[in-house]
C-alpha cells in the first residue's frame, strides 16, 4: 500500500493489520528480503518495502517464493516419485500436474498491482490510513513555483462566477 509514497511498513504495523504473529512475519520478511523481493532497513525510521514496482511482481512469483513444496499427494514430493508402486500407471498424477500448471499460469498473469482494485478500500479494511489523494489543478500551473499563478486563479474564478451572457432576441426571419 505504501509503495507509491516511498514509505516503509514496520513489522508490528503489518502484523496488526493482518492479524498475524510478529515472529512468524519476521521470518517471512527475512526470507523475502534474502530472495530480493523486499528491502529492509533497521532502526527507528526503518521498515520493509517492496524492492521492485508492484507492476513487475507476479502473484505466481510470490507464491513460488513462499511455498517450497507444491505436492498435492506425498508421491508428488521431490525425490519421492519413484516410491509409489503405481506411479507409472497413475492417471491422477498427470491430471494434478496439468491442473497445477494451469493454476500457476493464471497466478503468473496477475501482478501485485492488479491484486488490489481499490487502495482506499483495502486500507480501510486493514485499519490503515487512507492513501493520499492526488490533486490535479484545474487552472494553469506556473512552472517556476509549481503552483497556480495568482492571475490564473483570479481569471478562473471570474470565468466560473460570471453570469451567462444574455441572449439577444433574434430578428424574425422573413422570406423573400
Amino acid at each position: 500500500m505504501k509503495f507509491r509514497s516511498g514509505q516503509r511498513s514496520s513489522i508490528p504495523e503489518i502484523a496488526a493489520a493482518y492479524g498475524i504473529s510478529r515472529n512468524h512475519l519476521m521470518k517471512i520478511v527475512n526470507d523475502l528480503s534474502q530472495r530480493g523481493l523486499v528491502e529492509t532497513v533497521r532502526g527507528r525510521t526503518g521498515g520493509t518495502a517492496l524492492a521492485r514496482s508492484p507492476a513487475t511482481i507476479s502473484i505466481g512469483e510470490v507464491v513460488r517464493l513462499a511455498e517450497e513444496d507444491f505436492a498435492i499427494v506425498e508421491c508428488h514430493s521431490v525425490g519421492l516419485a519413484g516410491t509409489c508402486a503405481v506411479w507409472q500407471a497413475c492417471n491422477p498424477n498427470l491430471g494434478f500436474k496439468k491442473a497445477f500448471d494451469a493454476f500457476m499460469a493464471e497466478l503468473d498473469k496477475m501482478t501485485l498491482e492488479d491484486a488490489v482494485t481499490s487502495e482506499a478500500l483495502a486500507s480501510s479494511l486493514l485499519g490503515l490510513p487512507a492513501p493520499a489523494k492526488r490533486t490535479i489543478p484545474l487552472v494553469p500551473v506556473n512552472s517556476a513555483s509549481r503552483s497556480p499563478s495568482r492571475g490564473a486563479v483570479q481569471s478562473e474564478l471570474r470565468n466560473r462566477t460570471s453570469l451567462p451572457a444574455r441572449r439577444r432576441k433574434a430578428a424574425p426571419v422573413t422570406s423573400r
